[in-house]
This record gives C-alpha cells, structure tokens and sequence, in this order.
C-alpha cells in the first residue's frame, strides 16, 4: 500500500520528503502514516521490501505536502520511539548515480584487455593438460586388442 493523496506527483519535493531509518519489521505503510499525519497533510508513504524475507528494509520516506509540515514532523520525530525502536528523521537526500554504473562493465578497455588475458591463460592451461594426456603402454594396446583388458 502506498498512501498518494490524489492529483500529486512526486517529482520535485526534495525538502518535503522525508528519510525515517530504524524502523522495526512490523512497520507498515499505515503506521508509518498514522504516526506522522499529525505534523501535516501526506502525499506518498514508501517503505522498501526485502523480497528474500517478505519485511521492510529498516527504512522509508514520507512525502509531505509543504516544507514547513516535513520540517515540523523531523524536529518531533527525529529520536521518538515507534514499536520500541528509535527513528532517525532527515531530509532525503536524492539518488545518486555512482560514477560508471550507468557503463557495462565490459565497455571499459580494462575490463576487455583482463578479459582476454585471462581467456588467454585458460587456453594456454588447456593446452597444457591436453599435452599432459598419458600415453598407452604398448602392452596395454596389445591386451587391449586380444580382448584381454577393458
């Protein structure tokens, strides 16, 4: 469930939207609205999933519809308590896109020259093994064909 008032968006609201860390497992989209309505009008309630283990990431972000309401909320809650866990309130901060991960990585020169090195190697180590097949013991042969050995 995410709580969007109607005929919002969510795009620009960097002063509105809040970071809320520590929260407990059990906390839920409705609980964390419920505990901050009382600073203001709410535009979006998110809290991130752990899909491995179905619960919440620690963490979510509450949009406000006016800087001052989201400024009043994190001077109240920043260090209250909610399910026995202390919460730490800031402004959110947005994504940032760390340098290169928008390049595969094999769109680097490095990454290619690496690459065929290692290729390289592992060519050489398989040349190597195949030089390395022992040879049959003509005795051996001469049982094999007399129908002695398997």
């Amino acid at each position: 469930v995410v709580w969007r008032l109607p005929g919002t968006m969510s795009g620009g609201a960097r002063k509105r939207t809040l970071y809320v860390g520590g929260l407990e497992e059990q906390v839920d989209e409705e609980l964390l609205h419920a505990a901050f309505i009382p600073f203001g009008n709410i535009n979006e309630v998110q809290i991130p999933k752990d899909f491995k283990e179905n619960t919440n990431r620690g963490f979510g972000f509450i949009e406000y519809t006016n800087d001052e309401d989201a400024a009043e909320a994190m001077d109240n809650m920043d260090g209250a308590e909610l399910l026995g866990r202390v919460l730490r309130v800031n402004v959110a901060k947005p994504l940032k896109a760390k340098l290169g991960a928008s390049k595969p990585v094999w769109s680097t020169e490095e990454w290619l020259q690496n690459s065929l090195k290692e290729d390289q190697a592992l060519a050489d180590a398989q040349e190597d093994a195949d030089d390395l097949t022992p040879m049959e013991d003509p005795a051996v042969l001469a049982a094999k064909q007399k129908g002695l050995m398997v």
